[in-house]
């Protein structure tokens, strides 16, 4: 019985922790996409994935940083209370989408696996200089220019866009990719993918494609950071733009694309962001854009600092609560 209700409580809590907050956050998500074109790429990006994926983050950590050792701390092994049908539907609910999620990880770790496979048996290594991350033209692939994979990615190029692109135009494709493997784009989408609701009950419907357009432009910045001339960037743009005539992987694969295929208005939008830096209505990025990891650093250590300090004052409380939930 006490497995059974230590089950059911986090089923539980994890599903109220998630619905409140994802209520709360698409409120705050809308307000953000309002303000989003007058802050700096990077940082709306940022900020617009934080909201996003915060109802989840917020549960998990409800759930297995405070029920979980409130339980195995205060909850005798031989408890003989009862889950009721209310407690009992909540972690039905709360079962449910940590199953969904779970699925959609194995789904998309494996399309992309799948595909990252296939390309790589029909690609041959460009050598590329200045250039860290392992670059791939594939034999005839469409227009295919993309990064691909988590934890060692490669940029993917259709011989058809090598073929079309100047050396100049190639090089500002390939930085606009690297910015996307600094940023952890694809692990990003990863999350977004695994933790997007129902169609029925997106709220966060235009928050998915609105992150896509800021970490885009961002990505463009950062290319031009680098020293890439915002003359080769749009051509490139605009070239494969052109040659983007269908999808060439699933909506199931995490890839970040040059142009990509559920932007909408994003390509009109970046176009425009850089004819203004050509013009001199905005200025152009003048220092490369930082690694992710390091801006975590900080907030995360004060995030864990707060919970190592609140974690034994607390769990009482939290106990408390549960057995109010239990009855």
């Amino acid at each position: 019985m006490f497995y059974l209700l230590s089950i059911s409580l986090c089923c539980a809590v994890f599903f109220i922790v998630l619905a409140g907050s994802f209520a709360l956050c698409a409120w705050v998500s809308r307000l953000l996409q309002r303000e989003a074109p007058t802050l700096v790429s990077t940082t709306a990006a940022n900020l617009l994935f934080t909201i996003r994926i915060l109802p989840v983050f917020l549960a998990s950590l409800a759930t297995l940083g405070f029920v979980l050792p409130a339980l195995l701390e205060f909850e005798p092994r031989s408890t003989a209370e009862l889950v009721g049908w209310p407690l009992l539907a909540l972690a039905i609910l709360g079962c449910a989408v940590v199953t969904v999620m779970l699925v959609r990880v194995a789904t998309i770790l494996g399309a992309t696996w799948l595909v990252a496979a296939k390309w790589r048996r029909h690609s041959t290594k460009l050598r590329l200089e200045n250039i860290d991350v392992p670059v791939y033209c594939l034999d005839d692939a469409g227009s295919v220019l993309a990064v691909l994979g988590f934890l060692r990615p490669k940029i993917f190029l259709a011989k058809q866009i090598v073929d079309t692109l100047t050396p100049a135009e190639l090089m500002a494709a390939v930085e606009h990719e690297r910015a996307h493997v600094a940023s952890f784009d694809n692990m990003k989408q990863l999350l977004l993918k695994v933790t997007r609701l129902p169609r029925r009950l997106r709220f966060f419907g235009s928050a998915d494609s609105a992150w896509t357009n800021a970490s885009e432009i961002a990505a463009d910045e950062a290319a031009l950071a680098s020293g890439i001339s915002v003359l080769d960037l749009s051509s490139a743009l605009i070239k494969v733009a052109a040659l983007s005539t269908h999808a060439v992987v699933g909506k199931a694969v995490a890839a970040s694309h040059l142009v990509p295929i559920e932007s909408g208005s994003c390509l009109h939008a970046r176009v425009d962001h850089l004819q203004k830096i050509l013009a001199g209505y905005k200025n152009a990025p003048d220092t490369p854009r930082q690694n992710s990891i390091g801006k975590m650093v900080i907030p995360l250590s004060i995030i864990a600092l707060g919970y190592a300090a609140c974690l034994n004052a607390v769990l009482p409380w939290v106990h408390e609560a549960l057995e109010a939930l239990v009855r």
